[in-house]
């Protein structure tokens, strides 16, 4: 049992790195260039800074920024809506057998939004790499430099996994 219990604390504090995906017979290292894909929202306020910190590190992960229909690859972002489950942790240090301290409790559940980023082949539209943020997208309650700085952060944690190892 402890065993377990240690298992579970080690899998929570390991989920700190983006989940990614990607398309396994895709050469990488062809790609050079990137753009905002196409009718990307550049207009909102959240838009803008998404784009902006997507255009300052794309060069970073050898994509250099080029008009759309020169770009070997085109960058898609939107916020993906999902509802976190609150729960209460099983007890650590409960003794065996007793169940009441045993159990996760389900409390209540928020809805929050989370950054996605995707690479797609512009002839073709075919989704190569996809990159979703673990963490919640910046609150309404916070604005202006604080918002834009980790709206900045969370495109490069997304960022950070292209290309795929």
């Amino acid at each position: 049992m402890l065993f377990i219990r240690l298992l579970a604390i080690g899998l929570l504090l390991s989920g700190c790195t983006p989940a990614y995906d990607y398309a396994e017979d895709v050469d990488f290292t062809r790609f050079n260039s990137a753009s905002l894909a196409p009718g990307s929202d550049l207009d909102s306020l959240d838009g803008a800074r998404i784009a902006a910190a997507a255009r300052t590190q794309l060069p970073t992960r050898g994509l250099n920024l080029a008009p759309p229909e020169q770009a070997s690859l085109w960058l898609h972002y939107r916020l993906k809506s999902e509802t976190k489950l609150l729960t209460t942790m099983p007890s650590m240090l409960s003794r065996h057998g007793d169940i009441r301290d045993d159990e996760e409790r389900v409390y209540g559940a928020v809805r929050q939004q989370k950054l996605e980023l995707w690479l797609t082949l512009p002839a073709s539209k075919r989704v190569v790499w996809r990159s979703k943020h673990n963490s919640a997208f910046p609150a309404d309650k916070l604005s202006g430099g604080e918002r834009s700085r980790r709206i900045t952060r969370q495109v490069g944690e997304l960022l950070a996994t292209y290309p795929p190892k």
